[in-house]
């Protein structure tokens, strides 16, 4: 676990909306932290103030006044396209988790903020941020090597390749060379950069590990210099296919002592000869390019667990998004069909409310009712897949497998239907129009696909199947306080609980009848 009292340096942190009294409230809590704390009201101002000031977070509503917080949060960032951001959001679904963090925050909050969450979620950011930070300061270790700062300062793969070979041409001066890597999916070597080729030729190249000089490179891991004029008894010069070339080094790219690439650098002029010097010098450049490729993975990995913890935990419990993260499951990659329990919830007489009940009052009622949901569904190991207005859909059995997710489904429907009531008492303390407020649940166990359904920009990890319809089907039918349930849960539960069978009936969408039971209340 990560320790959260770690001391991080003062940080001046932005906080965005136009609520002063949310604003206030991070303020305050954020300032006792040590840091200085600014605040904006809409997203013009906001973009005001980083023109003006170095901010190393920006605390964002996601709804303001005039540009939505993204918005907002995407202007900033081309002043400072290192500042770190967090979206607080009175709905926070799914969706807009995803959107968020593929927008380039680091975490999503709800409204409306607790304190301890609120800081817990801030230090994580700033440690984040120190992390980059410290990371950029790497460049510093390497003050014998000039070129260090070039390939220290990239943020990606490609720059690096780049740079790698820009270094190459500017040290050893060579009309063409390449860089190639090792491709796992095809298992084969693909030139990644190049300079002097041509392009419709890069395209065709693909070389299998012990093919042509290149492969035996990556094969061996050892680097192979070729003259044309004073060593064309090597074995390696009939490999040659390119008559016009007088000299050739072919240099491996070791990573951690495993083989990553190659790289190939080509002479036409035949008054010159490649040597041990050329070999030393490509040895200290491709190593400097190793360590700024390792460190861009080393950041990328970080800011992807941070991004996938934050995303996780707005679903599942923290220990089950715990277990996640440390079987390195890639959930946003991976999809299949899966046997799980779902669970439907939906509130009796919402439109009614709505027509009655201020939005700010109804907003309220149903984050109390959310808040519950998820609590439950978290305590017993289950996944809340998304809201749906004045209804909610719960998975139990994947991606965490559990011995018995009908049962710890059951038992999540039963608490909150109880938690659900003292909710709904409440409120009818202080109006009449909650009288008729209900609850039905749906639940329904199958086959069904689990895992991402969307486009590259859009990710949704939710269900699909037959099943989930069922689900949401009986909770549509089910009268306030009832939980009805299929064959295929009941057969799971066992005599763990009281049922009684009800009347088989054909759900709206469906052809074949179903046979239910409901829980009996004890």
């Amino acid at each position: 676990m990560k320790n959260h009292n770690t001391r991080i340096p003062t940080r001046k942190i932005l906080v965005v909306d136009d609520e002063a009294l949310v604003a206030d409230m991070t303020r305050m809590a954020l300032s006792k932290l040590g840091h200085n704390v600014y605040c904006a009201y809409n997203g013009e101002q906001a973009v005001e103030l980083t023109a003006k000031i170095h901010f190393d977070l920006a605390v964002i509503s996601a709804v303001l006044p005039g540009i939505s917080g993204m918005g907002t949060f995407e202007l900033m960032r081309k002043g400072e396209p290192n500042l770190t951001g967090i979206l607080v959001s009175g709905q926070p679904d799914f969706s807009l988790v995803v959107e968020a963090m593929n927008q380039g925050f680091n975490g999503v909050l709800e409204k409306p903020l607790e304190v301890n969450k609120l800081v817990k979620v801030v230090q994580e950011a700033l440690e984040f941020a120190r992390f980059r930070e410290e990371s950029s300061r790497l460049k510093t270790l390497l003050p014998l090597y000039k070129l260090g700062e070039q390939f220290m300062s990239a943020t990606s793969a490609e720059q690096v390749y780049n740079e790698l070979l820009e270094a190459i041409v500017q040290q050893i001066h060579v009309p063409s060379l390449s860089l190639m890597m090792f491709d796992e999916e095809i298992g084969r070597l693909k030139i990644v950069a190049s300079r002097g080729m041509n392009e419709e030729l890069i395209k065709t190249i693909s070389i299998k590990p012990g093919e042509q000089i290149a492969g035996w490179v990556y094969e061996n891991g050892k680097p192979v210099i070729l003259n044309k004029l004073t060593q064309h008894h090597s074995p390696f010069s009939q490999l040659l296919k390119r008559n016009n070339i007088a000299a050739s080094i072919s240099f491996p790219l070791v990573s951690r002592g495993k083989v990553i690439g190659v790289i190939n650098v080509s002479q036409t002029d035949l008054t010159i000869e490649y040597s041990q010097a050329d070999i030393e010098m490509l040895s200290i450049i491709t190593g400097q390019a190793v360590m700024a490729l390792e460190n861009v993975a080393s950041l990328q990995e970080r800011e992807n667990n941070i991004r996938m913890r934050a995303m996780l935990e707005q679903y599942v419990a923290p220990e089950v998004a715990e277990l996640l993260m440390e079987s390195k499951q890639n959930l946003m990659d991976v999809g299949g069909v899966q046997e799980i329990t779902v669970l439907f919830a939906d509130i009796r007489n919402f439109t009614f409310l709505v027509q009655h009940l201020p939005p700010e009052k109804l907003r309220i009622f149903l984050n109390s009712f959310f808040d519950i949901f998820s609590n439950v569904v978290f305590s017993w190991k289950g996944t809340l897949d998304k809201f749906m207005g004045d209804a909610v859909l719960a998975i139990f059995g994947a991606p965490i497998s559990l011995e018995n997710a009908g049962f710890a489904g059951v038992s999540a429907a039963i608490q909150i239907l109880l938690e659900f009531e003292t909710l709904r008492k409440q409120w009818m303390a202080t109006s009449a129009l909650f009288k008729d407020v209900g609850l039905g649940i749906g639940m329904s166990k199958g086959e069904m696909f689990l895992g991402n359904v969307g486009s590259s920009r859009r990710l949704d990890y939710t269900v699909i199947g037959t099943d989930v319809n069922i689900a949401q089907r009986l909770a549509a039918d089910a009268i306030s306080g009832q939980i009805l349930i299929t064959g295929s849960v009941r057969d799971e539960i066992g005599d763990n609980f009281p049922l009684k069978e009800e009347k088989a009936r054909v759900l709206k969408g469906l052809e074949k009848e179903v046979v239910l039971y409901s829980i009996v209340p004890s």
